[in-house]
């Protein structure tokens, strides 16, 4: 397949465009600065930026994979607030104009969301949410319901989207970072994890069965914080002793309905399974 991603060098990208080389796919990175990532990918890879104007290289693309966003991982200043929205919500119509430009017509669209779309103000987190499950009132929650939104402008031609609500993406360098520095979400709170080779799997999953919607990407274990915090962190007094912020807060038990509804069968379920396989 002929894949355009759109913020294809962060951590999710980063990923799949190494899983997607690796099964001959050919991959367009649309880029800010491509120049600055020219080394960092195998000749499977095209680096464009937002100027380009090639039909040849770009009429035959199937696919269009839409990972950008802001780091939400920082003080979130008005200035910050601005960037986070804008990398997800405004940069849609960009992309729509950047594919009008280049008579890209692909056959779907891939938008990373996050389960932020279910997050509330009160923190009161009694019952369990699915992908039928109304949205939040917090900021994050805003973001995502208006990320989401934003790509209607793309279902309105044909085209099919899947939404991505994906939870909090363990890798070896989040792992290595968190278990020395924990959170203080509430410890009856769900923490929404995913392993990093789920989220590139259903990914490479939705590319070839007809699936469009939301599909939340977290482990079909759910896990509180208390006992993330007991497997994780191997220092007893570490625990619960820094905060983080809403993203690790975030308290509801969160169901992979759709996601399981659809066939894709997970790579990592057990949240043991997920730390061993960063101590290989």
């Amino acid at each position: 397949m002929n894949i355009l991603i759109v913020g294809g060098t962060g951590t999710i990208g980063t990923k799949l465009v190494e899983s997607l080389s690796k099964k001959d796919h050919h991959i367009v990175l649309l880029s800010r600065n491509p120049k600055k990532y020219s080394k960092k990918f195998d000749e499977n890879v095209s680096l464009v930026d937002w100027n380009t104007n090639n039909s040849d290289l770009l009429k035959d693309i199937n696919i269009v994979i839409k990972l950008s966003g802001e780091s939400v991982m920082q003080i979130w200043t008005k200035k910050i607030k601005k960037k986070i929205k804008s990398s997800r919500i405004d940069i849609t119509k960009d992309l729509k104009n950047f594919l009008e430009m280049n008579h890209i017509k692909p056959q779907m669209l891939i938008n990373a969301s996050a389960v932020g779309f279910y997050a509330r103000k009160d923190a009161v987190y009694r019952e369990s949410v699915d992908e039928f499950s109304p949205n939040g009132d917090t900021f994050l929650a805003d973001v995502c319901k208006l990320n989401e939104e934003s790509c209607d402008i793309f279902t309105k031609e044909g085209i099919r989207v899947v939404n991505l609500r994906i939870g909090v993406v363990l890798t070896k360098e989040f792992y290595n970072l968190v278990r020395f520095f924990p959170h203080i979400g509430a410890k009856n709170h769900f923490f929404p994890w995913i392993h990093i080779d789920d989220v590139v799997g259903f990914i490479e999953f939705s590319m070839t069965h007809n699936i469009k919607g939301p599909f939340n990407l977290v482990s079909p274990n759910p896990i509180t914080h208390q006992d993330f915090n007991s497997i994780v962190i191997p220092v007893y007094f570490l625990r619960n002793i820094i905060p983080m912020t809403e993203m690790l807060e975030y308290g509801y038990k969160t169901i992979p309905k759709r996601t399981l509804e659809s066939g894709y069968q997970f790579k990592c379920i057990d949240l043991k399974d997920a730390v061993a396989s960063f101590k290989k």
